[in-house]
């Protein structure tokens, strides 16, 4: 053997298990404590931002800054050791300007001292213009002033016979003026008569038609009488008015009627000579035929007659009906809701034997042969 070959190689001592198991163990727990270090880390940025965020001081109650001029409430928040800081300018119909309007936080949450309020301020009181209530009724009034911001104040009245009752005459402060929102304004209206419709005077005989106006305290205007006419109405029966039943009547405002002139008379015919009597015959006498005179009407024909219907009076209007019986049938020449205490007159034509009936509710009260 060679010299080198019998020298022994040396080798290094392996780590015992022991000695690997221990530095495993420390390897596994090397996260852990890596995460626990970062949660101590962020504990405590936490805290230090909370300290330099939140004011440090005691706990109190916010004041309650709504309602107060802004000077005022300056003094309030330095002795309650709050801040004030203005964040927005509103205009108030009922807040004077400078005054606070609202705040955040509430009045009353606890918050620690130092704290800044935000308030809001109100701008004031805008100025409008007052419309103008000439002519309105109340009621029209109080909406345009509502829709102006403004309300009705005192209202007066004044004797006006022309004019509506309960229209505006007068205000003040004056139309077209500029006031404060809010403002009261004051009106005078009229307490004339009241509102008026125009009433039906179609189918009436015009002495009717005046007297009924008369006791409605109803004016009329012009009266025109139509021509004679085939078909028309019984003559002095109204046809038409103007305005019209039902329209509201203007303070003196009068109403026209038209008149009928009636329809043209029926010929009554001519007698006629005999031809015995026109080429008399010596040999004979004639003996005479009874013929109806030209005086007295045969009974099966019809003449035109104006007749007079005296209404019966009452305590309140009831229906009031005038029938014309004849040869032809039942012929209505009169139908109202009337108080009656009137006379009325009517042009007729009557064919045969006539008879004029008057009803009142649908009873027959007189009957009037023609």
């Amino acid at each position: 053997m060679s010299e080198g070959s019998g020298r022994q190689r040396r080798r290094r001592p392996r780590p015992s298990e022991s000695g690997r198991r221990n530095r495993r163990s420390f390897l596994d727990y090397l996260p852990l404590a890596s995460l626990l270090a970062l949660v101590v880390v962020v504990i405590v940025v936490a805290i230090a931002a909370y300290d330099w965020l939140v004011p440090s001081g005691r706990l109190i109650s916010v004041p309650p800054f709504i309602g107060m001029s802004f000077a005022k409430a300056q003094d309030l928040a330095a002795s309650s050791h709050v801040g004030l800081r203005v964040v927005a300018h509103r205009v108030d119909l009922h807040a004077p300007k400078q005054t606070i309007i609202g705040q955040l936080p509430s009045a009353g949450e606890k918050v620690r001292e130092g704290r800044v309020i935000d308030v809001i301020l109100s701008d004031g009181v805008p100025m409008v213009t007052t419309p103008n209530l000439s002519n309105l009724s109340i009621r029209d009034a109080q909406v345009a002033l509502g829709n102006a911001h403004l309300r009705l104040g005192k209202v007066a009245q004044s004797q006006n016979l022309h004019v509506v009752a309960g229209i505006v005459l007068e205000q003040h402060p004056d139309p077209f003026s500029s006031v404060p929102a809010g403002t009261a304004v004051d009106v005078t209206v009229a307490s004339g008569h009241p509102q008026m419709y125009a009433p039906s005077f179609i189918g009436m005989s015009l002495d009717f038609a005046k007297k009924a106006a008369k006791d409605a305290q109803i004016a009329l205007g012009g009266i025109t009488d139509m021509p004679i006419s085939p078909g028309a109405k019984p003559k002095g029966t109204i046809v038409a008015q103007d305005p019209v039943a039902g329209q509201a009547l203007t303070p003196g405002q009068k109403i026209s009627l038209q008149v009928s002139g009636g329809a043209p008379p029926t010929p009554t015919p001519s007698p006629t000579a005999s031809p015995q009597l026109l080429s008399p015959s010596p040999s004979a006498s004639p003996t005479p035929t009874p013929t109806p005179t030209p005086v007295l009407p045969s009974p099966g024909g019809s003449r035109v007659m104006r007749i007079s219907v005296a209404l019966p009076q009452s305590a309140v209007a009831q229906p009031v009906r005038v029938v014309l019986e004849d040869a032809t049938g039942s012929k209505t020449i009169f139908d109202q809701t009337t108080t009656g205490g009137v006379t009325l007159s009517f042009d007729v034509t009557v064919v045969g034997q006539g008879t004029i009936e008057t009803y009142v509710n649908d009873k027959l009260v007189s009957s009037t042969p023609l």
